[in-house]
């Protein structure tokens, strides 16, 4: 059951990452072509990258935060909680906790970091399995 509950987390963060990314996008003013330039990838794997088929936006997280000109801190400050991005309500209140934001964004961040080190030794073992 926990299991579940840490692909569901996993799955919602995904969807929260893809929309962060699409959202500071926007408001740089940039279109997808012009994100894939500036990540040297096709426009179609940007688009991928966007619609969150895929975690390849890990791939280029800190190419991200340059273009967008962000912090890690601050790219995951409303990922994982329940703040709606759109709307910017934060669920502390005012202009929140800084001190609680940094622990939870760090929290998220570094499940994340943990869930992509199982997928990569989880790809690893399939690799070795099939070239047996």
């Amino acid at each position: 059951m926990l299991l579940l509950h840490f692909q569901i987390n996993i799955s919602v963060m995904q969807t929260q990452i893809v929309a962060k990314i699409r959202k500071l996008r926007n408001e740089k003013g940039l279109n997808q072509q012009q994100m894939a330039d500036r990540l040297h990838i096709d426009q179609s794997a940007y688009a991928r990258l966007e619609q969150g088929g895929t975690n390849t936006w890990a791939k280029y997280f800190e190419n991200l935060l340059k273009i967008f000109e962000i912090t890690p801190e601050k790219f995951f400050e409303d990922i994982g909680n329940d703040t709606v991005i759109n709307n910017h309500q934060c669920p502390y209140g005012g202009n929140g906790n800084v001190e609680h934001l940094y622990a939870d964004s760090k929290e998220v961040y570094e499940k994340l970091l943990a869930a992509k080190d199982e997928q990569i030794s989880l790809l690893m073992r399939l690799l070795e399995m099939k070239l047996k």
